[in-house]
C-alpha cells in the first residue's frame, strides 16, 4: 500500500508558471495538483492521455480543440486523448486544479524519478 501526503509529493514545473505535484500514479492512471499563475498564457498542446480536471480554486479560460470556456472554481472538465488544449489562469490569484491522466504521464514521472 502506498500513501503520499501532498507536502511529500514529487514536484515539477510542467511549463513556465505551472507547478505540478504528483499525488499518486498507478499502472493505468495518475493524479496530480497543478497550480497555474495568472497572466502566463501558454499555447495549446496535446498528448495521448485522457485528462480529467477539477478546478479547486481560482478561475481561468479552458481551450479544447478550438472551443473556449471560462471556468470558475468547483467546475470539472474532460480532455480527450490527442485533443489540443490548454488552461490559462485569470484573475489575481493562482488557479489550483486536481487532474487525472490515463494512462499516467510517463514524461512527468521520468522527470521526478517516480518509483512504484
Amino acid at each position: 500500500m502506498k500513501i503520499i501526503k501532498r507536502e511529500d509529493a514529487p514536484r515539477l514545473e510542467t511549463v513556465k508558471g505551472r507547478q505540478g505535484e504528483i499525488l499518486m500514479s498507478g499502472e493505468k492512471c495518475m493524479m496530480m495538483v497543478n497550480t497555474i499563475e495568472p497572466g502566463l498564457p501558454t499555447p495549446p498542446h496535446s498528448h495521448p492521455h485522457e485528462q480529467i480536471g477539477y478546478l479547486i480554486e481560482g478561475s481561468g479560460i479552458l481551450y479544447i480543440d478550438g472551443e473556449t470556456r471560462e471556468m470558475e472554481a468547483q467546475a470539472t472538465f474532460l480532455v480527450p486523448p490527442h485533443a489540443a488544449h490548454n488552461f490559462d489562469a485569470t484573475g489575481d490569484k493562482p488557479a489550483v486544479l486536481v487532474e487525472a491522466f490515463a494512462p499516467p504521464r510517463e514524461d512527468y514521472l521520468e522527470r521526478v524519478a517516480w518509483k512504484e
